[in-house]
């Protein structure tokens, strides 16, 4: 019984020292190729061209949060740059387009009702100044009516109505109705409107 455990002993001892230098060896030759690598292999794999310098990965994470910072940055510069809905100037903007709308409404209207009171003459209203005040939603119109003889007190009469019935006009003063007479033209009555707007 002895000399089978003896046995046993020497041939486990055996068994060691045969293969005691292949795995020294194998280890061996494991960590220098796991060094190899390392020093060679992983750098080219881990290494990557960004922004036309190339980074490994502990320069990329500094990379990405200067990026996400100058993002950032940026950001807060280009709210910046955004009128908010309270600003003052933004508001003076809304009321800017507003007025450009109400002008180009007032202007349409007008050459509306010129070409319905005299749909085949385009000389009876001559219009020398048009001045829009957007600060006081308010025309003041200066001209002249032409060509219709001696009729052009009427005819300047009937476009102030014409004016008056606009539904986003609150009230239309003139300077007077006159009939005046030259010789390029004959009869004519100049005219000062002021058109106040709602």
């Amino acid at each position: 019984m002895q000399n089978t455990q003896n046995t046993h002993q020497d041939s486990l001892e055996n068994i060691m020292k045969r293969t005691a230098f292949p795995f020294f060896f194998f280890a061996l030759v494991l960590m220098g190729l796991l060094a190899l690598s390392w020093y060679l292999l992983v750098p080219r794999l881990t290494h990557i061209e960004v922004g036309g310098s190339v980074r490994d990965i502990a320069e990329l994470k500094t990379y990405t949060s200067d990026l996400n910072a100058q993002i950032l940055t940026l950001q807060d510069e280009r709210k910046s740059f955004l009128l908010p809905v309270n600003n003052a100037l933004y508001e003076r903007l809304k009321t800017l387009k507003e007025s450009r709308s109400s002008f180009q409404i007032l202007r349409s209207n007008l050459n509306r009702i010129m070409k319905t009171m005299f749909p085949d003459q385009d000389t009876v209203f001559a219009i020398a100044d048009f001045t829009f005040d957007a600060d006081s939603s308010s025309a003041r119109i200066r001209g002249e009516i032409r060509n219709v003889g001696p009729r052009s007190m009427t005819v300047l009469a009937q476009f102030v109505e014409a004016i008056h019935t606009l539904p986003f006009v609150t009230d239309v003063k003139t300077d007077g109705y006159t009939r005046q007479e030259n010789d390029a033209y004959g009869f004519y009555s100049p005219f000062t409107l002021h058109i106040d707007l709602q």
